[in-house]
């Protein structure tokens, strides 16, 4: 593990005083150098993107939520005792236990509508 970190930190080094000696070309130098510049574009590149990700569907529409039905008791008590043996549960057998325990009761057919006219 440690022989393949060390490996690759000496392959992305650049060796300045290795430049004029026989150890290294002029186009391998210029490669190596343009290799790094780019490295650390790249990397601000990927982080700035990660940073702009929209936020989500539901933060959009905040006032429904607001003025929504509240969620019934009986589902935030079934809620709370689910997460409660989560926690407690010292072996995954009791988690999947728990998790088994869910049930969604039906209370009207699901109709989806496609806004054909």
């Amino acid at each position: 593990m440690l022989s393949s970190i060390l490996a690759k930190t000496a392959i992305n080094i650049i060796d300045v005083s290795a430049a004029d000696s026989q150890g290294m070309e002029q186009h391998e130098y210029m490669d190596r150098a343009r290799q790094y510049r780019h490295m650390p574009g790249h990397a601000h590149n990927n982080l700035t993107h990660w940073k702009k990700l929209p936020l989500p569907f539901l933060t959009n529409q905040l006032h429904q939520v607001l003025i929504s039905e509240p969620v019934p008791f009986t589902d935030l008590q079934q809620v709370s005792r689910m997460s409660s043996c989560l926690q407690l549960s010292p072996k995954p057998a009791y988690t999947f236990s728990a998790l088994s325990q869910i049930r969604a009761d039906t209370k009207e057919e699901l109709v989806v509508q496609f806004g054909i006219p």
